[in-house]
């Protein structure tokens, strides 16, 4: 027997269409909702549920109800950019080429210092485990070579940065990390869309588990460094062409060699 099809909630489809329109810019001209009476019409709702939807729109950084003028939407910069609605609307009708840009940087800011500091801090056990997670990337990156699921390979790959920013003793990192996998998903998805993509970083992931389970900090933030900035100047290449190339941020390239794609454990 088939399942009725289960129909979202007009609270959810009236903060899907209008969520979805301030991002596409369709008050961009007066820069204010309609009237209370216009808007309930346009979303085909009560007057309890659009004050509710456009509440929870405020709530986002979306929207702001002014005394004698009205709900006007906030700028762009104003937005939480880390709620998984605004992340959605902008991942379907915002500019993604810009977003992927300012997560990788984003992710220049404060990945480095994450593995800095878990080369100091972490435990065996926490050493241990990041050398495991390394090796559970490079399984899947060898499964996904053969026709396997993106997904996989993605989820193992959060799994070791979330490993990392753990073992950095940082609560504040370690809650960040949690914060963000969903867009860093997304971001993995977007920048190995082409086949083979995804194994370029293995090295890289490789040497910053070495560095930490070594305790050599430099070394971790350096390739932690590169690391990132490797999806960040290849999607810049591709997608945003009038952007400077990064500098060397005044690091200097610490000798750390390995052995690309060994199992971590071995020629060490």
């Amino acid at each position: 027997m088939t399942r009725p099809a289960i129909r979202p909630s007009l609270f959810a489809h009236a903060l899907e269409k209008l969520g979805s329109d301030i991002v596409q810019g369709k008050f961009a001209g007066t820069g204010s909702l309609p009237r209370e009476h216009d808007l309930c019409t346009y979303l085909g709702v009560s007057r309890s549920v659009m004050r509710e939807v456009t509440r929870v729109l405020a709530q986002k950084g979306m929207l702001q109800a002014l005394p004698k003028v009205g709900i006007k939407v906030r700028p762009e910069a104003e937005w939480n950019l880390m709620d998984i609605d605004v992340l959605n609307w902008l991942w379907r009708h915002g500019k993604r080429a810009q977003y992927v840009k300012d997560f990788l940087e984003f992710r220049l800011a404060f990945e480095p210092i994450a593995s800095y500091q878990a080369a100091l801090r972490a435990t065996p056990e926490q050493r241990k485990a990041i050398l495991d997670l390394c090796d559970k990337v490079i399984a899947a990156n060898a499964t996904l070579s053969q026709g396997g699921d993106i997904m996989q390979a993605i989820a193992c790959d959060l799994d070791f940065h979330s490993a990392i920013f753990k073992a950095s003793g940082n609560r504040l990192l370690t809650h960040l990390g949690g914060m963000i996998s969903e867009i860093m998903a997304r971001q993995v998805i977007e920048t190995t869309a082409e086949p083979g993509s995804f194994a370029h970083g293995l090295p890289l992931h490789q040497s910053v588990a070495r560095a930490i389970d070594a305790g050599d900090a430099v070394a971790a933030h350096h390739y932690s460094q590169l690391l990132v900035r490797m999806p960040y100047e290849d999607y810049l290449s591709k997608h945003i062409h009038d952007e400077p190339p990064l500098g060397t941020f005044g690091v200097k390239a610490p000798e750390f060699p390995v052995t690309a794609y060994a199992p971590a454990g071995k020629e060490r």
